[in-house]
């Protein structure tokens, strides 16, 4: 696989150099400035040396590369990752980030390079006779022992949540507004939803966060499950600076190079541990 991801990088590459204004001399290279959260496996994570690592990251790694850039990744609070977006043409957000029209106000957006879902981790059996087809109605959280729902801060599933318990329809909210309203249920947001999850069965009857990452946090605890939510999927994009017209252009040609030829699945299967190596 690293050989073909070779090919296509030298090929991309090549590709670059004669149609595009980008510099292919990497000494002289602009630096692309890379927001992220690390705190959203296997989208971006720390590993056990300290390194941010996952598959935003790897993607950004080969976009700057095709391109000619230099690159330095920046772990910051998910919430002011579009905040340091606006301040400069050569930064970008890659973080598991949902389009949305609240976003798309402040930011460009790529093209979509992943699809998700929600889901709810709770402890084992708490909701398993709440299913309906699979799939856990908003609704059914009202029946959790504890009402207090956890939440990362800034995310799809935070507005998801509120929505639900304030009664007030936003982006993500189509089948969920007022579910939970005067149910006693209340949200709780975290700079992440490992932090959450911890919480689960304390302070917390469950948390919400993407499929990806719930499956994560699930498997590194047997006292946990997950199940998803009937809810609108959605669309994972990076975001750039309003001013970065011409840079979202070049990178969304190497993403969709890289949809196309399978890079992105390999990507997502290697950090959410069905490749080793």
């Amino acid at each position: 696989m690293k050989k073909f991801l070779t090919i296509l990088t030298t090929a991309l590459l090549s590709i670059v150099c004669v149609f595009s204004a980008v510099g292919c001399n990497n000494s002289n290279a602009e630096t692309l400035y890379v927001y992220t959260n690390a705190g959203f496996a296997p989208y971006e994570y720390v590993d056990k040396d300290g390194a941010v690592k996952g598959v935003d990251i790897e993607i950004m790694q080969e976009i700057a590369e095709v391109l000619g850039y230099k690159i330095v990744i920046n772990d910051i609070e998910f919430d002011q990752i579009l905040e340091e977006v606006g301040k400069n043409t050569m930064a970008v957000g890659a973080a598991g980030m949902t389009k949305n029209d609240e976003r798309d106000k402040i930011a460009l957006a790529s093209i979509s390079y992943a699809t998700s879902v929600q889901y709810v981790i709770t402890l084992k059996d708490a909701l398993d006779d709440k299913l309906v087809g699979g799939k856990l109605p908003i609704s059914a959280l009202a029946d959790l022992d504890k009402k207090a729902i956890g939440v990362q801060e800034g995310t799809t599933g935070n507005w998801l949540i509120e929505d639900a318990v304030n009664g007030v329809e936003g982006d993500n909210g189509a089948h969920v507004e007022g579910e939970l309203e005067g149910k006693g249920n209340s949200v709780i947001t975290y700079t992440n939803a490992i932090v959450a999850s911890g919480d689960i069965g304390k302070s917390l009857g469950a948390v919400v966060i993407d499929k990806l990452p719930a499956e994560s946090i699930v498997a590194s605890n047997n006292a946990l499950e997950c199940y998803e939510i009937d809810a609108e999927p959605e669309s994972y994009v990076l975001y750039f600076n309003l001013g970065a017209t011409a840079l979202v252009e070049e990178v969304n040609k190497v993403l969709k190079s890289m949809i196309d030829n399978g890079v992105i699945n390999y990507y997502t299967l290697k950090h959410s541990g069905g490749i080793v190596g």
